[in-house]
């Protein structure tokens, strides 16, 4: 009796001191988490998948289910709607805590932290601009979702934003509903239509011998929709290249001279001068302990697609 004794008025005084400064949400600390938008390049007509996972967000001790919320036992519930007397569902349990009067009491009566640690509550929703058609299936008011996904169908260019709050379930037991942290992220989905060439440098570089670097498709094409397909290389130089990572074999390809493809947009594509041009070039030193002199770069145009869509004949 007296160990409770002393307990509670250790809550007290922590209260008078903490009360003020708890009270203060306008500079809540950065969640973590994370947040994506899979492809963010993609064709008209595209499914783009909204994924994010917040459950390293925040801590775990202090928030827990609790042996009763002003209920004479435990109830389980999983909406509001299971509870009697006006209660909530808050955290899985039915909770009656806004029926004290008084916040001190409630927070004493409801809000006493627990040690075992579990999930907090979240809050999220998810805004597109412009809104697909059909719109985003439950955009707003995500809760209790820690890790989850939406998809929506993209027919243009859409700006993704997803805002979060992690929610203070000791304050939401006893009725005062506070924010701890929040978890911001903003995407953005590009649309190819109908194609979009983009120009790799393929840089020169001495790295104990001539090297030229090179490039991964998913990096130059961020994160491309299955799709999408590359459909042309050219070669814009005044001097022929040899090309790599389209074939099983590399290939030449003269100045100014281009090739139509079909392959997915995937792997490291590389050029480098036809070392029959090379040869008319001032001479280059290149080793692991000399470095004289360059080689020019060998820059490639590459060009992706959308497959024509198959558009089904009206119904007689």
């Amino acid at each position: 009796m007296f160990s409770r004794t002393l307990f509670v008025l250790f809550f007290l005084f922590s209260l008078l001191n903490l009360g003020a400064c708890s009270l203060d949400r306008t500079g809540l600390a950065a969640a973590s988490g994370t947040f994506a938008v899979t492809p963010t390049l993609a064709c008209p007509g595209d499914t783009v998948t909204l994924t994010w996972d917040l459950r390293s967000a925040a801590p775990q001790p202090g928030f827990c289910r609790f042996s009763n919320g002003f209920t004479p036992s435990l109830q389980r519930c999983a909406s509001s709607a299971e509870c009697s007397e006006g209660g909530q569902c808050i955290d899985g349990s039915c909770n009656r805590c806004a029926l004290i009067g008084g916040e001190r009491t409630r927070v004493m009566e409801c809000a006493v932290p627990s040690s075992g640690g579990c999930p907090p509550n979240m809050n999220a929703r998810i805004e597109l601009e412009p809104e697909p058609e059909p719109p985003l299936e439950r955009a707003s008011d995500i809760w209790d979702q820690p890790r989850g996904e939406r998809q929506f169908v993209v027919q243009a260019p859409t700006a993704v934003a997803f805002f979060s709050e992690v929610i203070d379930i000791e304050g939401q037991r006893a009725g005062l509903a506070r924010s701890l942290e929040r978890f911001d992220a903003r995407g953005q989905v590009e649309l190819v239509d109908p194609d979009l060439t983009r120009t790799p440098a393929n840089g020169y570089e001495c790295r104990g011998m001539p090297s030229w670097s090179g490039v991964l498709l998913e990096e130059l094409f961020a994160v491309p929709s299955p799709t999408l397909r590359l459909l042309n290389v050219r070669n814009p130089n005044p001097f022929a290249v040899v090309v790599n990572g389209l074939s099983e074999r590399p290939f030449t390809l003269g100045p100014r001279e281009a090739r139509a493809l079909d392959l997915p947009v995937l792997g490291r594509v590389g050029a480098r001068p036809d070392q029959a041009f090379l040869n008319t070039l001032p001479p280059v030193l290149c080793s692991a302990v000399r470095n004289e002199g360059r080689y020019p770069d060998a820059p490639l145009e590459l060009t992706v697609g959308c497959p024509p869509r198959l558009i089904e004949p009206p119904k007689p």
